[in-house]
């Protein structure tokens, strides 16, 4: 019977010996199971600890709805609170004031007509300023419903109001077609009003004047602008503009209440945009405004 040869180099078909190659590899592949599985434990560290974020970032949120929700029944409370419990007596002080003021006018002193008028005067003001708190309130809590909004149309219609209170006046109003934004238009009105309506009041003192609406593009935003050649205002003063009551102008030169700008900039911030104003004294104003950036 013929035996096989062993073949040179050694190696039989029952030889148990690996070749260094082999071997070399087999090492290379525990040791890459090796870090593939310390890989792996650490990524499973890496999703627990994200899923307990997450389940953390969940019970944040749910504490922050419960918060806004608390302080918007709250605002809601107040609301009603002023409604009622305030005017009440306020239009009794009105009534009672103005009922005495006309039923003994010939009996009063000078002085004394003086004080009443200025007790009148005041109620109105503070009645005026409960009303423009309210209508904030409001603004702040009322559904939002965004659709295509012309922006060029809202303004004309504004336009046409402000033309009415002073036909006399020599304004020019730029409004360009084709401004349409995805908004409210209820609640974009209100900020056009307020802001032409500003733009007007403010260039009142002007034998002629002019007011733009307009739009341009800067970086990936599309900022929209009203601007006016009016009385403007000291720029160093700006960040107090949004404030509910602040005012840039004395009440005997400009009347207003000083919740308007407020009132625009919580309809923007509801939008999710900014709004921001440059100006100059005697320079005219220019306000600035973002949505859903």
């Amino acid at each position: 019977m013929d035996v096989l040869p062993h073949m040179q180099d050694g190696n039989s078909t029952g030889d148990t010996k690996v070749k260094p190659e082999i071997s070399a590899a087999l090492r290379q592949m525990e040791g890459e199971l090796t870090e593939s599985k310390r890989a792996q434990e650490e990524l499973y560290g890496l999703v627990n600890d994200l899923e307990a974020r997450l389940i953390a970032s969940d019970a944040e949120l749910a504490r922050h709805k419960m918060a806004v929700k608390n302080v918007s029944d709250e605002l809601e409370s107040f609301s009603y609170s002023v409604s009622h419990d305030l005017r009440a007596p306020l239009r009794h002080l009105i009534g009672f004031s103005s009922a005495l003021a006309e039923d003994f006018e010939e009996g009063l002193e000078p002085t004394a007509k003086s004080y009443l008028d200025c007790i009148i005067r005041a109620g109105h003001k503070m009645e005026s300023l409960i009303e423009a708190l309210l209508g904030l309130s409001r603004i702040t809590r009322q559904e939002m419903t965004p659709t295509r909004t012309d922006l060029g149309q809202l303004a004309r219609q504004c336009e046409v109001s402000l033309r009415e209170t002073a036909p006399e006046r020599q304004v020019t109003f730029l409004i360009p077609d084709g401004i349409c934004v995805q908004a409210d238009p209820h609640l974009m009105k209100v900020v056009l009003e307020h802001l032409l309506g500003n733009a007007w009041k403010f260039t009142g003192k002007k034998e002629r004047a002019t007011i733009e609406l307009g739009h341009k593009r800067e970086g990936e935003s599309d900022v929209y602008f009203v601007r006016d050649d009016g009385a403007g205002f000291d720029p160093r003063y700006a960040g107090r503009l949004f404030s509910p009551f602040q005012r840039m102008h004395r009440e005997e030169e400009f009347t207003g209440l000083g919740i308007g700008l407020a009132t625009v900039q919580r309809i923007i911030h509801r939008h999710g945009g900014r709004i921001w104003a440059e100006a100059r004294v005697d320079g005219g104003a220019t306000f600035f405004f973002t949505l859903f950036d």
